[in-house]
């Protein structure tokens, strides 16, 4: 047994534990975020004093420059969650030039506990043990086919399914996600009162499938995943999310050192899995990135005649090697998993894999995976909020208002909130839903949601800046952006969308930096080599931007997008001629889809045409294609928002 000493603060009906990172009221758990937490631990530990601005920037952003703003955010998130007291006043006085200070009646404790504590890395997203076909049961000679939970047979029509030949391959290896999340853990809490330096971030990399084909890759690319949601959930440090280490999944880093430096953590976790007959074997291990030195590395190696108890013999073997003891809640936790059925989570593996790509057709594909995975379990419901999701993203890719997909995507991510109220992604697909039906309250309280729930998720950052944006938050949303992209630095998401934000902030030198990362990492993400021909335009280069626009074109996903943006640097470079040319082409195609009426606004109303563009700007508006939010911010639209014709039109919105 260990010893180990708490800290406690009781606080009109709350307690917060200190060293076991919770806050309650009563017997209830109230959900914060790291940071508003760590807010609240100063506040609480100066009680009776007025704590400096300073002071919470040393404590609680001790490695990252932020705007007074997200302090001031942190104390308002905390102001709603802990109410008023009796007196009705706030519980945090602001006192004005100075900073807080807590005004109600703090009871400080400390206890001593004849326990060694392991914290929850098991989520409630994971429902049921997986299903295994028996030893006895005939090959499925026809990989187009998909077991129900009924038993019966079933094809997804018009799209074919391809399932592994072997299920209990793939059920062996989700053994990997218990493993190592505890022994990963397990190490860290280990370290704690060590001398060894600290561990403030970690990335999980793509296991390696030993010997298999590349299919077997983006399966693991899937337990990859579910190892990194675990880690996220301890919401101790920043873990890497899954997008960060997408690139590393075709084209492995060189080593962990390299992968670790690029991703700026100080540790690195890596793993390889062999499947031999019917043995698995798992090697895992940790390297610190600033010496290159391991820090602990395990191998098992077991039989997989039953794979449940092969379950169990891996998480009793690695909690009786740490000396953990778990409570039976915590073993229960342990066993929880996504779903019964082995083929509806490689269904959900393969659309995650694809959903990380962010191209048009592998949304579209990774939509028809994510369809099949809650097919084959109606009850899946981290399936059902990346359906929630994708939907969502294959509407804004093609620029698409349509209430009736909007419905569709409310209704999946509803449903996922139904099984499973703590997946971020369903928390914002439902702000997607709202912005889109214009309810920006409720879009807040669920974008909130998402960050409380997954606050080193970049994507959730990115999602909740552009919100911020929209509000004229604009300080605050770009502190957010910049988070998203510290978080997942790799990404040609977050690179690309702090270009775009620095372009909206007129910071073309930057912008271009940022744009032509993400591009390099990832020449086919959507929308990126267009945001690169703008900065490079706005930077002062149109030759560069002509010819990333060309590019685009040739890339052919949205060649109407990419002929409008070589319209656009065509007539202010001075060349009407090529200009006039490619409206004649657009406006046909503007009778086929509504929202090329958005770019042949700008365009004629750069030719000096305002009467005719009003008419592109209006039909543009009155189909709800032009967003408020770059409307605002993109330079592209300067000319016309400092028009109060066109500016007036927009206030209705």
């Amino acid at each position: 047994m260990k010893e180990k000493t708490n800290r406690l603060y009781q606080f009109n009906g709350f307690q917060l534990d200190v060293d076991g990172g919770t806050l309650k009221k009563g017997p209830e758990i109230v959900q914060i975020t790291p940071k508003a937490f760590e807010t609240l631990v100063v506040l609480l530990k100066n009680r009776g004093k007025v704590v400096d601005k300073e002071i919470f920037f040393n404590e609680v952003w001790t490695d990252i420059y932020v705007e007074e703003g997200t302090l001031a955010q942190n104390i308002s998130t905390l102001r709603k969650t802990l109410g008023t007291l009796e007196n009705g006043k706030q519980f945090i006085e602001t006192v004005p030039r100075r900073g807080y200070k807590v005004v109600a009646d703090v009871n400080e404790f400390v206890t001593n506990e004849e326990t060694f504590v392991i914290e929850k890395i098991i989520h409630t997203e994971i429902k049921a043990d997986f299903r295994i076909h028996n030893s006895d049961e005939p090959e499925n000679q026809n990989n187009s086919a998909a077991v129900s939970n009924s038993g019966s047979k079933n094809k997804s029509p018009g799209f074919l399914l391809l399932v592994s030949k072997n299920a209990r391959k793939m059920a062996l290896g989700l053994t990997v996600i218990v493993l190592i999340s505890l022994a990963a853990f397990s190490y860290f809490k280990t370290r704690e009162n060590s001398t060894a330096p600290p561990i403030n971030s970690i990335a999980v990399l793509p296991f390696q499938t030993i010997g298999e084909q590349d299919r077997d890759k983006r399966l693991s690319f899937g337990l990859t995943d579910a190892v990194i949601t675990r880690l996220s959930k301890l919401q101790k440090m920043p873990v890497r999310p899954t997008s960060a280490v997408f690139r590393f999944t075709e084209q492995p880093a060189v080593n962990a050192i390299t992968a670790g430096r690029e991703l700026n953590v100080d540790a690195v976790l890596g793993g390889t899995i062999q499947y031999d007959g019917d043995r698995v074997r798992v090697t895992v291990q940790l390297t610190g990135v600033a010496d290159g030195k391991p820090l602990w590395a395990e191998t098992f190696d077991e039989k997989s005649a039953d794979i449940f108890a092969l379950q169990d013999s891996i998480s009793s073997k690695l909690a009786h090697s740490l000396a953990l003891k778990l409570t039976p809640e915590q073993e229960k936790q342990l066993n929880q998993r996504m779903t019964n059925n082995v083929e509806a989570f490689e269904a959900y593996q393969l659309g995650f894999y694809l959903w990380n790509t962010r191209t048009q057709e592998n949304l579209e594909k990774a939509k028809r995976y994510f369809e099949n995975a809650v097919k084959l379990d109606p009850e899946f419901a981290r399936a059902y909020a990346m359906l929630a999701d994708t939907e969502h993203l294959i509407t804004y890719y093609n620029s698409s208002n349509s209430t009736e997909l909007y419905e569709q995507v409310r209704t999946h991510a509803m449903k996922a909130l139904a099984l499973d109220d703590s997946i971020a992604e369903a928390y914002l697909a439902l702000a997607a839903v709202q912005i889109q039906a214009g309810n920006l309250d409720l879009t807040e309280r669920y974008l909130e949601a998402a960050v409380e729930r997954a606050p080193y998720n970049s994507t959730v950052r990115i999602r909740y800046s552009w919100f911020l944006l929209r509000l004229g938050k604009n300080d605050l949303s770009l502190n957010e952006m910049k988070l998203a992209q510290e978080y997942d630095p790799l990404s040609p998401v977050t690179n690309g969308a702090l270009c775009n934000m620095q372009i909206y902030r007129e910071n073309f030198p930057e912008a271009v930096k940022l744009c032509r990362r993400a591009v390099e990492i990832s020449p086919n993400t959507a929308d990126n080599r267009l945001s690169l021909a703008f900065a490079y335009f706005f930077n002062g280069n149109p030759d560069e931007a002509i010819a990333q626009a060309k590019l685009d074109l040739e890339r052919g996903e949205d060649k109407n997008s990419a002929l409008a943006a070589l319209g656009y640097f065509y007539v202010r470079s001075g060349n009407i001629k090529a200009a006039e040319t490619i409206v004649a082409q657009l406006k046909p195609e503007a009778e086929k889809d509504q929202h090329i009426n958005r770019e042949l606004a700008v365009l004629i109303y750069e030719l000096g045409r305002k009467d005719e563009a009003y008419k592109y700007f209006k039909k543009a508006y009155e189909s709800k294609s032009i967003l408020t939010l770059t409307f605002n911010n993109d330079p592209l639209w300067k000319a016309i928002r400092e028009d109060p014709q066109f500016a007036k039109l927009m206030e209705e919105s």
